[in-house]
């Protein structure tokens, strides 16, 4: 490598380290989600049901849903979205978590998780699950790897008629309140 190339190389890295350093700090709020929010919720769903990442939701089901949402919001756009679904039993599941892939890694994701999980302690539900193509995260923000056999609940609503239930590719992960209180 001559000493052009590195000069080059170092210019390049002291330029992306200057706008780095002169990107403003994340500054985002998490709501509960409004019926002014439908369009933006149906949009971040449809995107991440195309990657693989999440079920696809009707429009319908957001709208008569709408309360269970949380949306992570930034310049007053939707940024993050998901939903807290109460079995039953008690026990709720964390669905549809998607950020903006423009602004991923920024805490909108975690922020989220940690709205939807203070709102599942308020309603006095202890236990909270995924199921996850992204078991890291999950693992991050204090969920447990546990095996789907253990949410009878969730087997009887979705996988029963899911197209992939011989070959799930999705990971179990559970969040004890009592464990973080």
């Amino acid at each position: 490598m001559s000493k052009d190339d590195l000069d080059t190389i170092t210019g390049a890295l002291v330029t992306l380290n200057q706008v780095f350093l002169k990107q403003e700090k994340a500054n985002f709020i998490v709501r509960q989600a409004t019926l002014a929010d439908v369009d933006s919720l149906m949009e971040m769903i449809e995107y991440w049901a195309k990657q693989g990442q999440n079920l696809p939701r009707k429009r319908n089901d957001i709208i008569r849903g709408i309360q269970t949402f949380a949306v992570c919001v930034k310049d007053e756009q939707v940024v993050g979205c998901a939903c807290l679904y109460v079995y039953d039993s008690g026990l709720a599941e964390i669905r549809s978590l998607g950020v903006s892939p423009v602004i991923q890694r920024q805490g909108q994701g975690r922020a989220i998780v940690n709205y939807l999980l203070k709102r599942a302690s308020k309603m006095f539900i202890q236990r909270v699950f995924v199921l996850t193509r992204s078991p890291e995260f999950f693992s991050k923000v204090g969920f447990q790897k546990t095996v789907i056999e253990a949410l009878p609940e969730k087997i009887l609503k979705d996988c029963e008629n899911c197209p992939k239930r011989a070959e799930c590719d999705e990971v179990a992960y559970i969040y004890n309140m009592k464990d973080h209180q």
